[in-house]
């Protein structure tokens, strides 16, 4: 069944009682609708009982985008590795995201049957606020993206979050983010001492059929998990 409890998040209910939640965030210039298409195929997990949330991003201006506006969780202020991160909007985003895995917790779903996941600009959130969170995670899902302010990460790491499994998925031929960026973040984490399953697909900034597949049963793993 699908709802939309307010103007700026998608709800899915899969069950009258539901046991668990996964949260996906959506990549830059896109809304929540984009990503239908996973939600909806992820066949066998659904038959879990699971509160499916897409939360729109505001809209806000980008700057390399010769500051038109569109749905984005922080601001693009130039090439990646070569321009300053958008460390307030970052920031904004994740207090909003945080909000969000509260009021999960408020209806009675813990953190822990809680699946943060992202796409993109949304995967690059999805780690960011989750490996920050206070309250341990069943499991982080970033999907074509990379860290965010990672040199900060040592320090503002929660150790609630030092054992939560990462899936960490990337299109080979990625053209928006280079897999080699996702590379370094991928080396970063297991540097750190997190638990990263890493993938790549012969796809583009893209999902294929064979990710959602798998993000299908790795979600029904962690969510199962004791």
């Amino acid at each position: 069944m699908f709802e939309q409890q307010d103007m700026s998040t998608m709800e899915v209910f899969t069950r009258r009682e539901v046991q668990a939640a996964t949260i996906w965030l959506h990549g830059l210039g896109v809304n929540a609708s984009d990503l239908n298409a996973v939600i909806k195929n992820l066949s066998q997990s659904r038959e879990m009982g699971l509160h499916y949330l897409a939360p729109n991003a505001p809209m806000r201006r980008i700057s390399v985008d010769e500051e038109r506006p569109a749905r984005a969780w922080f601001d693009v202020l130039g090439q990646p590795g070569e321009a300053p991160e958008d460390c307030d909007g970052i920031e904004e985003s994740a207090r909003f995201l945080v909000d969000i895995l509260q009021r999960e917790a408020e209806r009675g779903i813990p953190s822990g049957k809680t699946v943060l996941a992202g796409f993109s600009q949304g995967a690059s959130m999805a780690l960011h606020v989750g490996l920050r969170h206070e309250q341990p995670l069943a499991g982080i899902i970033a999907l074509s993206g990379e860290l965010v302010l990672a040199d900060e990460l040592p320090e503002a790491a929660s150790s609630a979050n030092g054992n939560t499994p990462i899936l960490m998925m990337h299109g080979q031929d990625d053209e928006v983010v280079p897999v080699e960026a996702a590379r370094r973040s991928r080396d970063h984490l297991l540097a750190l001492g997190y638990s990263v399953e890493w993938q790549e697909y012969p796809v583009g900034h893209s999902l294929s059929p064979e990710q959602i597949e798998r993000i299908d049963q790795w979600m029904m793993d962690v969510l199962s998990a004791d």
